[in-house]
């Protein structure tokens, strides 16, 4: 997928007042679950972090719903709102239709990413996820390495 094709952006709802400069992804919160070092620290020396109701809802999924929210208080993450069945229809659809169901989430949280105000970088461990958020025009974070990585200039 190439970085010059139009993405759909999604309805995004940001708490008041809030400004996102980081979106951090599920493995990200994870790793936060797991008292990783890397993330802790992160999250601690970063302002702006910002997830996504899709992540809840993987949560949710395995009942941990209060999990997600209980890690986004203590790290001061905020969770701004997707209408999630119709970003993951919209994956499906238009933009990972052969893709499996880790992929879909990998592009629903970009997606996200990419719709939300402000935010220019997105934050993960996974090699994978980094290519395809920079491929789609995001600036990408390994939280785990500190390694920055930039977007190709078109």
């Amino acid at each position: 997928m190439s970085s010059r094709r139009v993405l759909p952006r999604v309805p995004v709802r940001v708490p008041r007042g809030v400004q996102c400069r980081y979106y951090v992804n599920t493995n990200f919160f994870v790793d936060l679950e797991e008292g990783r070092r890397e993330a802790v620290e992160f999250a601690g020396r970063r302002r702006g972090l910002c997830t996504s109701t899709i992540l809840v809802w993987e949560y949710r999924e395995e009942g941990l719903g209060w999990l997600a929210r209980r890690l986004a208080r203590e790290y001061g993450i905020r969770i701004v709102w997707v209408p999630v069945l119709r970003v993951a229809r919209l994956v499906r659809e238009r933009i990972a239709p052969r893709a499996g169901w880790n992929t879909r989430l990998d592009y629903a949280h970009i997606l996200v990413a990419l719709s939300t105000p402000g935010i220019r970088t997105f934050v993960t461990s996974d090699q994978d996820t980094c290519r395809r958020a920079l491929r789609l025009g995001l600036y990408c974070v390994n939280h785990r390495t500190g390694e920055e990585y930039a977007p190709p200039q078109s």
